[in-house]
């Protein structure tokens, strides 16, 4: 049988072991979806919520019909995004992404005949992107899910029904919320997911426009769509594999959770050693042993 001083010993061991482990975890990247999970410079975060608002102010003048002043807005937007750094804090793929979203806002807003309905669609997809660069954990386009998941029931219904026509229409709402936010699908989720996402959708229009529709692989592709549309929103029964450990605006959270525990085993070790101190008789010199 152990003593109590070796189990002391081991307990005292294996918390310690715990803490480092813990803290080595913090040192390693955890799986984010996306993105790079490195240390982000203040200064970028303050220029990124800049680019935020932005596009905020943009979206509110688009809305209200000054588009003049939204162009402008586009252009201050435009020259903001070479100044910032957006390493760790979206992929290359997301950073293209942006560029290219904000490219075709451009074509839209400076058209010889300017389409409403087009200038809301692309501030739209400028509003949602920027806001997912700025709000990794909790960002607007998660919104969309709900109205994602209407369009594929009302397009499944209407496929099962054999209506084409119908379906075509529901089809095209379909793409259209999708196409809204892509870009931000792409800066905040990885690339593969929205890469299967994209070939379901030309799966998807591509025989919904066959005559007659095929309507076996069209209801596969539909619950094949919804299963993707979950693994994207994280509404799948993994999910929280896919939550970050830690959000790079604010890790002070983590960091004091740490900081509990590690205060926990020091306390319980000091604890220890005292417990164990008063079991240790000192022993003195003797005059002998100081003369030798």
């Amino acid at each position: 049988m152990f003593s109590d001083r070796t189990i002391r010993g081991i307990a005292v061991t294996f918390l310690l072991g715990l803490v480092l482990s813990l803290l080595a975890a913090c040192g390693t990247t955890p799986h984010k979806v996306g993105q790079a999970s490195k240390p982000i410079d203040p200064a970028q975060v303050e220029r990124i919520s800049f680019l935020n608002q932005i596009a905020e102010e943009m979206y509110t003048l688009t809305m209200s019909g000054q588009v003049a002043e939204a162009r402008n807005k586009l252009i201050q937007l435009s020259d903001q995004i070479p100044k910032i750094s957006f390493e760790g804090i979206t992929s290359i793929e997301g950073l293209n992404a942006l560029t290219e979203t904000v490219t075709d806002a451009k074509r839209v807003y400076n058209a010889v005949n300017y389409s409403p309905a087009d200038g809301q669609v692309a501030v739209a997809k400028i509003r949602l992107a920027t806001d997912a660069l700025s709000h990794k954990n909790q960002p607007m386009w998660l919104q969309y899910y709900k109205v994602l998941q209407n369009d594929s029931q009302l397009l499944s219904q209407q496929v099962k029904a054999n209506k084409q026509q119908e379906a075509i229409e529901e089809f095209g709402r379909l793409s259209q919320h999708i196409a809204i936010i892509h870009p931000s699908l792409i800066i905040s989720r990885d690339p593969s997911s929205v890469e299967k996402l994209d070939s379901l959708i030309v799966f998807l229009r591509t025989n919904v426009n066959t005559k007659p529709m095929p309507l076996r692989p069209l209801e596969a592709g539909i619950v094949n769509l919804n299963q993707v549309l979950d693994e994207i929103f994280m509404k799948h029964k993994d999910a929280l594999a896919y939550v970050p450990l830690t959000d790079p605006y604010h890790p002070i959270i983590w960091s004091l959770s740490i900081g509990v525990i590690i205060i926990g085993v020091l306390s319980y070790v000091g604890w220890q050693m005292y417990q164990s101190g008063r079991h240790i008789v000192p022993v003195r010199q003797t005059k002998e042993s100081e003369n030798r």
